[in-house]
């Protein structure tokens, strides 16, 4: 067949950037990568451009500090009513978060394999739980990576912090916030986001390192702020004044479970809001075959950000309770960080409590640009990965990348740095943007966008934390136990620890997945306070932090989200092959895979996908697509040795 003259010049193009980047090996491994019509190319960084242990905590650290740790804390009070609910809650997302960025590491360095000449040996990729999820759910074939698919692409954007951040920089301006200006803002920086990590990688990955070392600094601050302020260093208002002994008050055992709240789905809501909070420590996961060396460089820093996380974490609601009278968080319109800079920093001098209010909403505001940035950068290449399984529309664009020319960060501080060309995932990020910027408009219902970022969250928190952590954790114990997997061969990890975290991961993630469905209890009892309404004693209240949603809401848009994924796969399964153009064929992915000896062990360098319909072979059966390994052909080659 005669290719048309653009064809040939993407094909000639492509040739021509692989082999620059193969000079110096010989024929057979410029042969095996010889791009034909059709095929997407995609390589991998090299150093100096690889991720290393900084960035892998900054990568961590920035998605796990959003504005949880500023309003999870209210939440749970709120449906809690009880200061040392509140801890226990944060302490058990803590062991959580730290079972599952264990089974996280096991997964990683453990899934997928490849079979090289010397036996089958695993390969970190991108693509996180797809990768997890696609190895232990093997049948039926495209299940899995169709539900995670439909699922990470409509509910794992940058909508929810983009609209949060809308809210804040209008606070920070000292702007009464308006419904469509947060809206418009909000599609204005995940455009930016987009646009900054599609033509300057290098860029991106410093504000990242940026946005994580200013956001520990802020909890930094608000721990020393409350060790101080328990010294006494702050003027007391006269509404604390009548009432000494906060910090006693609060944190005394006898008082701090006394009015309690037993209720089950506040229980779930709670901390469901606390995984969120949590939520984030799988972010190096999702783009592990960009960190160098990740056997080493990957999982300590992964454990010491989320361990260290966790630390600051509890010391940060410590410190809350130090400062702010329990009963103060519980009431409508009420928020923790801002009290606390309120009845900190805002006692200092006549002006100080609007100028607290203003840089509160700052940090808020910075912690939200933070998780954007980061979030586009992993989120894109998982996207990109799904892309790749050709389970999506558009695939062959969604899957590639471009080569742009990038001036190296180095040069904006006078350090001189050779200029180098970065691959970017374009079509997802395209993907990404037009996602979030769907989710922005069409939440546009809820006057207060608050209440639209409490449903994003919530939903997020539900499927993408919650529900796939709750498959993770299953999905290790069968490994662990199943002796036909024969996991224990494949996994370097300890298998005490490695059943411990997936069981602790397990109970974690499904407590909320089933309490949620248990409805609020008709009669609440309420903590007993002589000014329970929406004031909190002279102090202004941010922004109120939005109605909450039925009891039911969540679970409910959560498991309809996750049914769309079911009913995505039954179409693409058995629909598709069976209508159209693609009546009586069958999707057939051929990817070849190219590696370097690094380290002791092959690191990829070249990707080529090839997807194309072929004619079904039933074998006397009319089941639709036949199992992912007629559907998936890979051929291997690690330099020196055979294709496999």
């Amino acid at each position: 067949m005669e290719l048309d003259d653009d064809t040939q010049n993407d094909v000639h193009n492509q040739n021509a950037a692989i082999q620059d980047d193969l000079i110096g090996h010989d024929d057979e491994d410029r042969a095996f990568l010889q791009a034909g019509p059709g095929d997407v190319v995609l390589n991998t960084p090299r150093p100096p451009q690889r991720l290393e242990q900084f960035s892998v905590i900054c990568l961590i650290c920035n998605r796990m500090i959003g504005t949880g740790i500023f309003q999870t804390t209210t939440t749970v009070m709120q449906y809690t009513h009880s200061v040392g609910i509140t801890m226990l809650f944060w302490f058990f997302g803590a062991v959580a978060a730290i079972a599952g960025i264990l089974v996280y590491i096991e997964f990683g360095l453990t899934t997928p394999r490849y079979q090289f000449g010397r036996g089958k040996i695993s390969v970190p990729r991108n693509g996180g739980e797809l990768h997890y999820l696609k190895d232990i759910f093997k049948r039926p074939a495209f299940f899995s990576t169709c539900v995670f698919g439909v699922i990470f692409v409509l509910l794992g954007t940058a909508a929810m912090n983009a609209l949060s951040f809308g809210i804040r920089i209008q606070e920070a301006a000292d702007r009464q916030v308006d419904n469509f200006t947060s809206r418009g803002i909000a599609i204005a920086v995940v455009t930016f986001a987009v646009i900054l990590h599609g033509t300057w990688r290098q860029a991106g990955l410093f504000l990242n390192n940026t946005f994580a070392t200013i956001k520990i600094l802020m909890l930094l601050l608000i721990i020393i702020t409350g060790l101080v302020s328990w010294g006494g260093a702050f003027h007391t208002p006269a509404a604390i004044a009548k009432n000494p002994g906060v910090a006693a008050s609060n944190l005394s055992i006898h008082n701090s479970f006394k009015y309690a709240i037993q209720d089950s789905s506040g229980f779930a809501q709670s901390f469901l809001a606390v995984i969120f909070a949590y939520g984030g420590f799988n972010q190096a996961n999702y783009v592990l075959s960009e960190i160098d060396n990740p056997r080493k460089k990957y999982k300590w820093p992964a454990l010491f950000a989320v361990i260290g996380l966790s630390i600051l974490y509890l010391l940060v609601n410590i410190a809350y309770f130090i400062v702010i009278p329990a009963e103060w968080l519980q009431k409508p319109g009420a928020d923790a960080a801002l009290l606390f800079f309120q009845l900190t920093f805002g006692t200092l001098s006549q002006n100080s409590e609007k100028i607290a209010k203003r840089v509160f909403a700052t940090f808020l505001a910075i912690s939200s640009l933070g998780n954007i940035i980061v979030q586009t950068f992993t989120a894109a290449r998982v996207k990109q990965e799904i892309a790749k399984e050709g389970v999506l529309p558009f695939r062959k664009f969604i899957a590639q990348n471009i080569r742009v020319p990038s001036i190296p960060v180095g040069r904006l501080f006078g350090r001189f740095s050779k200029p180098v060309t970065e691959e970017t995932p374009a079509g997802g990020l395209v993907l990404h943007w037009i996602i979030s910027v769907i989710l922005i408009l069409a939440t546009a219902a809820q006057v207060d966008p608050n209440a639209s970022y409490i449903i994003l969250v919530s939903l997020y928190g539900y499927t993408i934390d919650a529900f796939f952590g709750l498959l993770l954790g299953l999905g290790l114990l069968f490994l662990r136990f199943s002796s036909a997997r024969k996991w224990a061969l494949k996994s370097k990890a300890n298998s005490f620890v490695s059943v411990s975290a997936a069981l602790l991961f397990t109970i974690a993630n499904a407590f909320p997945i089933i309490s949620a469905w248990v409805p609020p209890s008709k009669t609440v009892k309420h903590l007993d306070t002589p000014n329970n309404n929406s004031t909190t004693n002279g102090l202004e209240s941010s922004f109120p932090i939005g109605s909450k949603p039925p009891w039911f809401a969540t679970p409910t848009v959560g498991w309809s989200v996750i049914a769309l994924g079911v009913a995505y796969w039954f179409g693409f399964y058995y629909v598709v092959p069976r209508i159209g153009s693609h009546k009586g064929k069958e999707l057939k992915v051929h990817r070849r895979l190219f590696f370097q000896e690094e380290h002791g062990y092959p690191v990829q360098w070249h990707e080529q996908l090839n997807f194309s319909w072929i004619i079904m072979n039933h074998n006397g059966s009319d089941a639709g697509l036949s199992n992912y390994a007629n559907n998936e052909e890979i051929e291997v080659r690690l330099r020196g040795e055979e294709p496999v």
